[in-house]
């Protein structure tokens, strides 16, 4: 029962700041709200710790990544107005909160779901997606869903609230009637972007490049069998030498002439 409470605290606190309960237990609300921000600023900051000063190649699934952090990044950092008492109760219900939702559930999830369906691609089908088309889905993707989901944070900033048929209907709304055009033309442009994907995705299935074994140069195994795998994935059992992700390492690149080791490969 404890567990429940604490859970529903957690999702739902910020829904409780309006509901007339005593400022105490709307204080435990917000303390249990704002701790479920922790594990995702560590998160966070272990993503910005591994790209720092990395070894990045600009690949389509690295752009959806990086996208991934930055959208996250923002949906985060919004959250913590909803996880405030004083703030909340002027947001609350607003489209400042469809945006912070929408920004970590939705638009987070897309660009991850693209960035691991182009890096498998090959391992799963034999085939390289097309990476002009894929990078120009990535671009029309992340800035059109940026303009349509922060465009819904300065709406709900500015006062609008959801759920309303005819915003017109409100004086105080019609200043923002054009900045919702935007955003309207910007979620076409969203979903008109992600024909290029499917388009991309069968054309590439059944005409893009074949797909060596390790395309992408990375150490993992699943990257020394051939693309796609047989049925018994490894001709004899690997021994891993070393950990997963040697990129970038100056022995390695002094010895090989390439900055990535398998993890069954010995340095000479």
């Amino acid at each position: 029962m404890i567990a429940v409470v604490v859970l529903s605290s957690l999702v739902y606190g910020h829904h409780m700041f309006v509901t007339g309960m005593s400022p105490m237990l709307g204080e435990s609300f917000m303390l249990l709200t704002m701790i479920i921000s922790v594990p995702a600023v560590i998160l966070f900051f272990n993503w910005l710790g591994t790209i720092w000063r990395g070894a990045m190649r600009r690949t389509t699934p690295m752009l959806f990544a990086l996208g991934l952090v930055f959208t996250f990044g923002i949906g985060g950092l919004t959250g913590l107005f909803l996880a405030d008492i004083e703030t909340d109760v002027y947001l609350h219900d607003t489209f400042f909160v469809v945006g912070h939702f929408h920004l970590i559930m939705a638009a987070a999830v897309l660009l991850a779901s693209f960035a691991a369906i182009d890096y498998w691609f090959p391992k799963m089908f034999g085939r390289m997606m097309n990476g002009p088309l894929g990078k120009l889905h990535f671009w029309l993707t992340i800035l059109s869903l940026n303009v349509v989901f922060c465009g819904q944070l300065l709406i709900g900033f500015a006062g609008m609230q959801r759920r309303l048929y005819d915003p017109s209907a409100y004086d105080f709304l019609k200043p923002l009637l054009k900045l919702n055009r935007g955003i309207s033309h910007a979620a076409f442009l969203l979903g008109a972007a992600q024909l290029i994907f499917v388009v991309n995705f069968f054309w590439s299935l059944a005409r893009g490049r074949k797909a060596d074994a390790n395309p992408w140069q990375v150490g993992t195994l699943e990257w020394t069998v051939p693309s796609p795998p047989p049925h018994h994935n490894f001709d004899r059992i690997p021994i891993v030498r070393q950990g997963p992700h040697e990129l970038g390492n100056p022995r390695v690149i002094e010895a090989l002439g390439r900055d990535w080791l398998a993890q069954d490969e010995e340095l000479p």
